[in-house]
């Protein structure tokens, strides 16, 4: 009677080794990469909306400098660099991306490298460094909770000399 049910009783094992029929989380770092993608186009376009769009109402913005909570305060940060600096840029690179191992944990962390570009009186400044965000997924949207920058190089006399 056993002998019935081994293959039955292989297929089982073999689906529990690899994981299938198990219930798994979508690809979280995946999600978030991609709303980092959007994240990076919308400052290039200068699109405040959908800046807006991905981040919590409660974020947190902090650098060595400030510390900035709530959506208008965070995003406000940008907006002002947006409107004040002629030629700004702004982009974020991932380095590492590492979603919870739950599923039911909606969070995701981000580390990796800044580079900001603009003219500062007519020179070309630049200013780069390392980033630490954390992300949370409200019903099928990441967005920010939080941000930590390093600044770690700084080129362009006029803005970098002060």
């Amino acid at each position: 009677m056993l002998s019935a049910f081994a293959p039955l009783l292989f297929a089982w094992a073999v689906a529990c080794v690899s994981g299938a029929g198990m219930r798994t989380a979508p690809d979280a770092a995946s999600e978030v990469r991609a709303a980092r993608g959007q994240w990076n186009r919308a400052l290039l376009g200068q699109d405040s909306s959908a800046l807006a769009a991905l981040v919590e109402d409660s974020a947190v913005h902090v650098s060595p400098q400030f510390t900035h909570v709530g959506k208008p305060a965070y995003l406000a940060l940008f907006l002002r660099n947006m409107m004040r600096r002629p030629e700004f840029r702004l982009t974020y690179e991932p380095d590492r991306v590492t979603a919870c191992e739950r599923v039911e944990c909606p969070i995701v962390t981000e580390y990796g490298r800044w580079r900001e570009t603009w003219l500062q009186d007519g020179e070309p400044t630049e200013v780069s460094g390392t980033y630490f965000a954390i992300w949370r997924k409200h019903g099928d949207r990441w967005q920010v909770r939080s941000e930590s920058f390093a600044t770690q190089a700084c080129r362009g006399r006029r803005y970098c000399a002060g």
